[in-house]
């Protein structure tokens, strides 16, 4: 589980910077100030529970955070809480971060790791950890916490026929390239009411695992439920629990 709760949840790795069949935002609009709380399960139990909150600063700058931790008994076995965050800059291709900070504690393996980001150089800094590292980076890069609102402006900014997005991520001391597919529309309830969505597939191109998403036109493209898929069997689940701050569009019914 501490690997559903830590991959996972960078993850909403709803994933990264602008990538190819996204059509380029004349006019982009961030969202306002929002936040939203999952619960995370398994095996229908709810084990742990993951906060995000998203605001605005100025100058067009964001700041961008992420809480997940077990709940009940679970806490008992994975007692680590993992913190991430980031701060950065808003452009008209989406979100551009400066810094990502990691923060694991309460465990066995506590860690902390910083990555900064040199957008002149096009390379990424990580100074903290134990094993520090440089990266190239692309124009499109992001760090894995801030892909959900990236994911939410090319949902809303793709053209017609975008069905597939390329994602690259800095993580691990290398990029990671995801591969997005929109497979069309479902019908989810969660406890935040029955949403239209569209179903999305995430795979990692470096693994046999893969994600689904299934993400609200109604909230601007947010993920309302995720599920993460290994070896043919499904390890975590993803529901959206209670919602703050964004503007509900027709294309929800019921409420909690």
């Amino acid at each position: 589980m501490k690997r559903c709760i830590r991959q996972w949840l960078g993850w909403m790795a709803f994933a990264l910077a602008i990538g190819s069949g996204a059509a380029a935002a004349e006019t982009f609009r961030p969202p306002g100030d929002f936040s939203a709380r999952y619960a995370v399960e398994r095996t229908g139990l709810t084990l742990g529970r993951a906060d995000l909150s998203y605001r605005r600063l100025p100058g067009e700058r964001y700041h961008y955070r992420l809480y997940t931790r077990a709940v009940g008994l679970a806490r008992w076995l994975f007692p680590a809480q993992v913190r991430e965050e980031s701060r950065g800059r808003i452009v008209e291709d989406g979100f551009r971060p400066e810094v990502y900070r990691y923060q694991r504690t309460g465990g066995d393996d506590a860690r902390e790791a910083e990555l900064r980001f040199d957008w002149q150089a096009l390379e990424v800094v990580n100074d903290i950890a134990d094993y520090p590292w440089r990266a190239e980076i692309t124009h499109d890069t992001i760090d894995r916490v801030i892909s959900p609102l990236q994911l939410m402006h090319d949902l809303t900014e793709r053209g017609e026929a975008a069905n597939r997005l390329v994602y690259r991520i800095a993580d691990g001391g290398r990029l990671k390239t995801y591969l997005l597919t929109i497979e069309g529309e479902e019908t989810v309830t969660t406890p935040q009411g029955r949403f239209r969505v569209l179903r999305i597939e995430r795979r990692d191109t470096d693994s046999d695992r893969h994600t689904i998403l299934w993400c609200a036109p109604a909230l601007g493209y947010l993920a309302v439920q995720v599920e993460q898929w290994e070896d043919g069997s499904r390890s975590a689940r993803l529901v959206l629990e209670s919602l703050e701050g964004l503007r509900r569009e027709p294309g929800m019914r019921g409420g909690g």
